[in-house]
């Protein structure tokens, strides 16, 4: 099937996406290993980048959200991406030192979207995690995350055509003769986490953390039912678990200023890639909790067998109040398939923190 399609497919970005959703919807794993889509902003979207980030601010609940624009200058339809998540935490008096430890839980909405050919992917997700309190004067925290849910993916076949349409003159306006399975798969999902915090002053703060997502693998493939029958199609597509490895710190400068440098790694399967960078905070009023945000980040991947730099990324935010808004533009610095189109996405995202009381929140939320 997938060479009838490269057969009378031009080979531009649309074709090229067409194909892409082929080798996906027919779980052919030799060629196309499953990925998870990710946010520059990683911070902004705490528990898809760590279950056991759950409860790890200053206040009693965070909503955040994030929307992600990638490739409207290179394709007619843009790929998006956005998550929504909520967090509340209660502490508990448990502690023989005097710092409770924390217990909090969370559920995340997420989604991605290839509106070109209506391929969509939803999850919903819960999670629960428990901050152990090591230290009091150092406030010293290691914690662990549990997260599971299920992912839906769907397509649209009406949206594509296959080699057995064309009519040999002007376009694909033959009927097809493929046996499509199912347009639309629910799958379960289960991931864990690690946390350790410290924040032995008030000028210095220091994290790292450790997720490993998609713990069961799920597969994937849309093929995978009984009732196709066809002994040459592959029925499996497993998702690779993913580890998500991140560290920061927060370094005072001075008075009203802080170094925020951060890194986070993503490591699945054959694929991995590190965002690497730092994040200036200003405070730009001595009484009130206002701060302005600015960063330059890089990523560099790793795709099978060649690991090279891809994106810069600038990045911008306003902290007001309870608010954190944030935006971030990516900038690819390669060609797409020896394509002229420039590769650029967007970011856009807000948090906010119910009840936010002080500036020693042992966790960046943007």
């Amino acid at each position: 099937m997938i060479k009838r399609i490269i057969q009378y497919e031009v080979f531009t970005l649309q074709g090229f996406c067409r194909i892409l959703l082929i080798v996906l919807l027919s779980g052919s794993t030799g060629l196309l290993k499953a990925q998870d889509p990710h946010f520059s902003q990683f911070y902004a979207s705490p528990l898809t980048l760590n279950p056991a980030i759950a409860g790890t601010y200053s206040g009693t609940f965070r909503i955040s959200t994030i929307y992600r624009d990638q490739w409207r200058s290179a394709v007619d339809n843009p790929l998006r991406t956005f998550a929504a998540s909520g967090d509340v935490k209660f502490d508990l008096n448990l502690s023989k030192n005097g710092l409770p430890d924390i217990v909090a839980v969370g559920i995340t909405f997420f989604g991605d979207r290839v509106s070109s050919y209506d391929y969509n992917t939803n999850q919903i997700l819960l999670t629960a995690a428990y901050h152990k309190s090591l230290d009091k004067r150092t406030k010293q925290y290691i914690g662990i995350g549990v997260q599971g849910g299920i992912f839906q993916k769907s397509i649209n076949y009406e949206d594509l055509t296959f080699g057995d349409q064309f009519n040999a003159v002007d376009g694909y306006t033959l009927p097809t003769g493929e046996l499509l399975p199912p347009n639309n798969k629910a799958f379960a999902d289960m991931s864990v986490g690690l946390y350790y915090s410290i924040t032995p002053s008030k000028r210095f703060n220091f994290h790292a953390g450790a997720g490993y997502f998609h713990l069961n693998k799920p597969n994937l493939a849309f093929f995978n039912t009984p009732d196709i029958i066809d002994p040459e199609l592959n029925k499996s597509d497993t998702l690779h678990a993913k580890w998500s490895l991140h560290t920061g710190a927060s370094i005072s400068t001075g008075s009203r200023a802080y170094v925020q440098p951060r890194v986070n790694a993503l490591i699945q399967g054959p694929h991995a890639e590190v965002n690497l960078g730092f994040t200036f905070r200003y405070k730009l009023s001595k009484t009130e909790g206002r701060y302005f945000l600015l960063g330059p980040y890089i990523r560099g991947v790793r795709n099978y067998d060649k690991f090279g730099l891809e994106s810069v990324i600038a990045m911008a935010g306003l902290e007001m109040n309870n608010f954190i808004f944030g935006i971030s533009y990516d900038q690819n610095l390669n060609g797409f398939l020896g394509g002229r189109k420039s590769l650029s996405s967007l970011e856009l995202s807000v948090v906010y923190i119910g009840e936010y009381h002080n500036d020693d929140n042992f966790c960046p939320q943007w």
